[in-house]
């Protein structure tokens, strides 16, 4: 299968049953990181991979001689350059404009019971201030082969000085009946329209005082 959607296959995923999209799913926490001068500098992010799909990758690590604390980094260090064609699935904007990255730092993998959890600190080119301004945060795979959801706003915050100054709202997707209807036909040898993926994809609106 052409991919260009996501590490998932690029990670040599191949057993995955033959299903409507989505096919694989991701837990999201996010934490806003606030300076002192109320700036923020970047994202901190946790994702947690689904059973099935860490079941399969660290099978694959069992097979292998090294041990398993360096493939875990191995494992993210090669996901987050991966996802940096794909703007590491990560789409901010402050005030509709939209905001730029730099490269990861602080990643890391681990084993939390059944699965695998990618943690990284994705930071802005530049920091930005946050009084007085809404910021717009949506974390997804374009094709939609991945579902990446927060599924509930306490897994949203900002760091703690923050806290007072900024509102949290989370707005869950709500895609047409025709486009999840599209979404369920296709099978894992299919690929979507571009773009299906921002139809399911949440929006974190973080609103700050002046």
């Amino acid at each position: 299968m052409i991919k260009k959607i996501c590490f998932f296959i690029a990670m040599g995923l191949t057993s995955l049953q033959v299903m409507a999209h989505p096919h694989a799913w991701m837990d999201l926490q996010t934490r806003f990181l606030i300076n002192e001068q109320q700036q923020l500098t970047g994202l901190d992010l946790i994702w947690h991979f689904d059973d099935f799909y860490s079941a399969n990758i660290i099978e694959d690590m069992k097979q292998k001689t090294e041990p398993l604390a360096q493939q875990y980094q191995d494992f993210a260090k090669q996901s987050v350059e991966f996802m940096a064609a794909e703007n590491w699935l990560t789409h901010l904007e402050v005030n509709g404009n939209k905001v730029s990255f730099s490269k990861p730092t602080a990643y890391r993998t681990e084993k939390q019971e059944y699965h695998l959890v990618l943690h990284f600190v994705l930071p802005l080119k530049e920091p930005i201030a946050i009084k007085g301004n809404t910021l717009s945060l949506s974390i997804y795979d374009s094709t939609y082969y991945v579902e990446m959801l927060h599924h509930e706003a306490n897994k949203i915050s900002v760091s703690d000085n923050a806290k007072s100054l900024c509102q949290i709202k989370l707005e869950k997707p709500n895609p047409p009946e025709d486009i999840s209807a599209y979404a369920a036909s296709l099978d894992i040898n299919q690929q979507s329209e571009s773009g299906l993926g921002t139809l399911f994809a949440e929006k974190v609106l973080l609103t700050c005082q002046p």
